[in-house]
């Protein structure tokens, strides 16, 4: 198993990508902490993971706000003594509209949850991994954050903003051995996709809209459980050349990704 001894905490675990990664870092080996602000779902994740014979502690917590985000890092070292793999996931759709009739909360708190919070975590991990001399960090970005599709302006934006932060991190980091990548998991059938189809032709347009159906139903879209190989590869020993890049699986096999 390619993450024996290893440390991963993972936002946004309860569904989705997180849900799908965090049980396959644990089946390569990896102690897990899992966090969401939804408890019953981390709670089906853990099942999972302990019924296939894994560690994995659970953190209820929002991952924007900053007190959540140091107590959830303090009980991973505190726990596990060490934490050596990061996966920022937690992320939210929203406000799906043009940028002009966007409300300052909303954009805010938009902002909080899909950049802020990545940020906050790399600020807390970083001195722990810089100790140990070895860390990985992987930030779940979004083909949307280099492209222009309205109404989807303040994800996108916020989405750009991480692609960025990921290429600083990495730079600033990798003289401490920790790299960074971005993870663009492309259109994948998760909760998220639902909701997007369900605002309909009328808030999405209805290119946007028919494109997205025609994707459910012609089965193009990828299983959380697919991405989830390209997690492992950033996680692992395998990618200890790469740092500062972002993408699919397909832009990471010119690295020996295999998924």
């Amino acid at each position: 198993m390619r993450l024996t001894g290893k440390t991963a905490l993972v936002t946004g675990a309860g569904r989705g990508l997180g849900r799908a990664s965090a049980i396959a870092l644990a089946r390569e080996g990896a102690d897990l902490v899992i966090m969401s602000r939804s408890p019953r779902e981390l709670e089906e994740t853990a099942m999972v993971i302990m019924q296939a014979g894994g560690t994995v502690v659970i953190q209820e917590g929002d991952a924007a706000n900053p007190l959540d985000v140091r107590r959830v890092v303090e009980t991973t070292v505190a726990t596990f003594e060490t934490i050596d793999i990061l996966m920022n996931n937690a992320a939210m759709i929203g406000p799906v509209r043009n940028l002009h009739q966007v409300e300052p909360d909303a954009w805010q708190y938009a902002m909080a949850v899909n950049l802020t919070a990545p940020w906050l975590f790399a600020r807390e991990v970083a001195p722990h991994m810089i100790r140990q001399k070895r860390g990985k960090i992987i930030n779940v970005t979004s083909g949307l954050g280099e492209i222009v599709i309205p109404p989807f302006g303040v994800y996108a934006i916020a989405k750009a903003g991480l692609i960025q932060m990921t290429r600083y991190l990495a730079e600033e980091l990798k003289i401490h051995n920790i790299q960074v990548n971005g993870l663009d998991p492309a259109v994948m059938d998760t909760r998220m996709q639902e909701e997007i189809r369900g605002f309909g032709p009328a808030i999405l347009g209805p290119d946007v809209f028919a494109d997205f159906t025609a994707m459910k139903e012609g089965k193009r879209l990828l299983q959380p459980e697919e991405v989830a190989r390209l997690a492992v590869f950033l996680a692992s020993e395998e990618s200890d050349a790469v740092t500062g890049e972002n993408g699919t699986g397909s832009h990471y096999r010119r690295f020996g990704y295999r998924g």
